[in-house]
């Protein structure tokens, strides 16, 4: 019975000793996976925004809105320029009508056409054809005031000469060197 005993004991002794071996050697095991596969996860958090850190789609839409600003407040300042320009057209018009010559419709038309503006320029050269016309002063003929009519007209920029508001002057223009030879 003893060696019974001791049999078992020895039995007990040496399966708690490979339970115990075994369990460390999955320990081992399982740290050294652990070490090779997710040693990323350890390494460093995440960077965090701030709670109140605006993100790239605000800044992008900060941007444009600034942007636009810019652009309404560059419109703004060109449009006032043009209008002071139709302005100085308008002042200049009064003047010329007290004293219809050469020399101040060659001036007129250079500032109706320095407005950069069709509908300025256009009014302006019907106000020249219809005083050219009752009055029909001395020192202009009807090829002078074509080729003047035809030249400022080509000072306007490019997007005002192919309007169709300045039709009619490139109509009137041709009568006007038609009747004129």
């Amino acid at each position: 019975m003893i060696t019974f005993i001791l049999i078992f004991f020895v039995a007990v002794i040496t399966v708690g000793l490979l339970s115990v071996l075994g369990f460390a050697f999955y320990l081992k095991r399982r740290n050294k996976s652990l070490e090779t596969t997710n040693q990323k996860q350890f390494d460093e958090p995440p960077q965090y925004r701030s709670l109140f850190e605006p993100t790239d789609e605000e800044i992008r839409a900060l941007e444009r809105e600034k942007q636009i600003n810019l652009d309404a407040e560059r419109k703004e300042i060109e449009d006032k320029v043009l209008f002071e320009k139709a302005e100085k057209a308008r002042e200049f018009e009064k003047i010329w009508r007290a004293e219809p010559t050469k020399q101040n419709t060659i001036e007129l038309l250079r500032f109706s056409a320095m407005s950069e503006s069709a509908e300025t320029f256009s009014q302006t050269a019907e106000n020249v054809i219809q005083v050219w016309r009752h009055e029909q002063t001395g020192d202009l003929s009807k090829k002078d005031l074509a080729d003047l009519l035809d030249s400022h007209l080509r000072i306007l920029p490019q997007q005002e000469r192919l309007s169709g508001t300045l039709f009619w002057i490139k109509r009137e223009i041709e009568i006007l060197r038609r009747k004129s030879n």
